[in-house]
C-alpha cells in the first residue's frame, strides 16, 4: 500500500473508530525489498518511519506542538481561539494569557476604591482581583483613606466652630481629633472667671449671667433694725469700692464682695452682729450714717471664734448706721453670707477680758433693766456685755461681794437685756455683808450676746460696786 493512503486512513479511522493498523516499514538503507517488509541483508528496519502508531485519541487541538486532534497537523487552525487565562498560549501566537491585564493592580468587592489586589486568572479561565480585604473607611486623617473624593472627604473640615461659652467662647475651625473618628474645633476655650452679676457678661462660663442682690449696692440696703438672721449669696456680688472713702480699716483687708445693711437706733444701745453660718471669709464693719452717705467706721469684727468668720458688738448712741458684710479679699472666694443681727435693748461696756475684776458706780444712771428674781429692782443699773461663741460651753461666774456698798443684785442675761433672767443672785451668805450678789458656774452655750447686770434693791439701791467674773 502507497505511504499516503496509509496515512490517510490512519488519520479517517482515528476519527471514526479510533482504529489501528500498519504502514510499510521503511528500510533503513537502500536495497532489499521494502513492499515484503522484510530488510535486505545487512540492513535494519526503522521502525519510527512509517511503523505502526499506538492508538490515536483525538481531544481538542491546543499550542502544544502535537497533534491533539489525530488530524495530522499541529497547532493548526488556533489563530482565531479565544485566549483563556489559563498560563497556556490558547490562540498560539507565541505569548500567554496576553490581552486579559493580568498583574495589573485591581480593586475587590469591597465599599472603596482603593487597588489593594492584582489582575490573577481564575478557575474557569476567566480574570479576577485578588483583592479580598474588606471595605477600607476613610478616617479623618489627611489621607484619601478609602481612595475616593479626596482625603477626608466625609468630614467637615475646615468648617466654621466655636467652643465655650460665655466670655469663654473662641472660634476656629473644624480640624480632625487625635484619633481619626471625628472632627474637633481648631479653638479652645478660655478659662473662666469670677462671674460678676447684672452686667449681661456671662464671666463664668455656665451660660448665664446671674442676678445681683438687692442688696449689692449701698442704695439697695436692707433695713435690719428689728433684727433677725438674713441671708445673701456674694458669689457674683459687686465690690463697691465703698472702703476707699473711709478714714479707718481697722481689720480685715479692702477689695471683696459686698453686701450693705442699715439700721436705726432711738437711743444709746448695744448691738451684736456675726457671720458665723457664712461659708466664705468674711469681714463686718459698722460705719456711721447711711449706706448712700457711709462715715467713720465704729466697728470692725474679723476671724472670731477661731474661725474665718465674724462676730462682734459695739455700744452706740442714737442714729442711723450702715453695716457691710465683706469678703474678706478679693483674692479669697466669696459665697452664701449670713448676717445675724441683734438690739441689746439698752447701753452697755464690753468685758475687758474673759476674767478679772471692774469697778464702777450705779450712782447717777438709769434703771435700763426689767425685773428678774428681785421684783423690787427699780434701782440705777449699770450692764456689761460679753460674747460667746458656737459649738461650745461656757462656765460663767460673778459676785459683787467686794467694796460693793449697797444691796446689790446681779443679772446674768442672753439676747437682748430686757428677756428674762438666765441666772440671777440676790443677799447671798458670805458674800459682803450678805447683802450682795454672786453667781458660780452657770453654764452657757452656742454663739450670742452675754449680759452681766448690777443691780440694786429699793429705794437706795445704788453706789459704788466691785465686779469680780470669770468666762471660761
Amino acid at each position: 500500500m502507497d505511504a499516503a493512503v496509509n496515512r490517510f486512513v490512519a488519520t479517517l479511522c482515528a476519527f471514526l473508530a479510533g482504529c489501528a493498523f500498519a504502514t510499510e516499514p521503511r528500510l533503513a538503507t537502500d536495497g532489499g525489498d521494502v513492499d515484503s517488509g522484510e530488510a535486505p541483508d545487512g540492513a535494519t528496519i526503522d521502525a519510527s518511519v512509517d511503523a505502526p502508531p499506538d492508538a490515536c485519541v483525538a481531544v481538542a487541538e491546543i499550542c502544544d506542538h502535537a497533534d491533539n486532534d489525530c488530524d495530522g497537523m499541529v497547532d493548526e487552525d488556533l489563530a482565531d481561539v479565544a485566549e483563556l487565562c489559563n498560563g497556556h498560549d490558547d490562540d498560539c501566537d507565541g505569548v500567554a494569557d496576553e490581552g486579559l491585564g493580568v498583574g495589573s493592580t485591581c480593586d475587590g468587592p469591597d465599599s472603596d476604591a482603593c487597588h489593594e489586589g492584582m489582575i490573577v486568572c481564575a478557575p474557569n479561565g476567566m480574570t479576577m482581583c485578588s483583592d479580598m480585604t474588606p471595605g477600607t473607611v476613610e478616617l479623618c486623617n489627611g489621607l484619601d483613606d478609602d481612595c475616593q473624593n479626596g482625603a477626608d472627604d466625609t468630614f467637615p473640615i475646615g468648617q466654621p466652630c466655636s467652643v465655650g461659652v460665655g466670655a469663654c467662647a473662641r472660634s476656629g475651625t473644624l480640624v480632625c481629633n487625635g484619633i481619626g473618628t471625628g472632627t474637633v474645633c481648631s479653638a479652645s476655650a478660655a478659662g473662666a472667671m469670677p462671674e460678676l452679676c447684672g452686667n449681661s457678661i456671662d464671666e463664668d462660663c455656665n451660660g448665664a449671667d446671674v442676678a445681683c442682690p438687692g442688696n449689692d449696692v449701698p442704695a439697695g440696703a436692707i433695713d435690719i433694725s428689728a433684727g433677725g438672721t438674713f441671708t445673701v449669696d456674694l458669689t457674683a456680688a459687686h465690690d463697691d469700692n465703698w472702703a476707699a472713702s473711709t478714714a479707718a480699716l481697722d481689720c480685715g483687708d479692702q477689695g471683696g464682695r459686698d453686701a450693705f445693711y442699715q439700721f436705726t437706733l432711738p437711743a444709746e444701745e448695744v448691738v451684736y452682729f456675726d457671720s458665723l453660718a457664712s461659708d466664705f471669709d468674711t469681714v463686718i464693719r459698722v460705719f456711721a450714717g447711711a449706706c448712700t452717705s457711709i462715715g467713720s467706721t465704729k466697728a470692725c469684727a474679723d476671724d472670731a471664734c477661731s474661725t474665718t468668720r465674724s462676730q462682734g458688738a459695739i455700744d452706740l448712741p442714737a442714729g442711723t448706721y450702715c453695716l457691710v458684710l465683706d469678703q474678706f479679699s478679693a483674692n479669697t472666694t466669696a459665697g452664701a453670707a449670713s448676717l445675724t443681727f441683734k438690739r441689746g435693748g439698752r447701753s452697755g461696756l464690753a468685758l475687758p477680758a474673759t476674767s478679772g475684776s471692774v469697778t464702777g458706780t450705779t450712782t447717777g444712771k438709769i434703771n435700763q433693766s426689767v425685773a428678774g428674781c428681785e421684783p423690787n429692782s427699780n434701782q440705777p443699773d449699770v450692764g456689761y456685755f460679753f460674747l460667746t461663741c458656737p459649738s461650745r460651753t461656757y462656765s460663767v461666774s460673778a459676785n459683787t461681794c467686794a467694796t460693793t456698798a449697797f444691796d446689790s443684785i446681779l443679772y446674768l442675761r442672753r439676747g437682748p437685756a430686757t428677756t428674762g433672767d438666765h441666772t440671777c443672785s440676790d443677799d447671798e451668805s458670805g458674800c459682803g455683808n450678805g447683802l450682795q450678789a454672786k453667781i458660780v458656774n452657770a453654764s452657757m452655750s452656742g454663739a450670742n450676746l452675754n449680759w452681766m447686770i448690777v443691780d440694786g434693791f429699793g429705794q437706795t439701791g445704788n453706789g459704788n460696786y466691785t465686779l469680780t467674773y470669770s468666762v471660761q
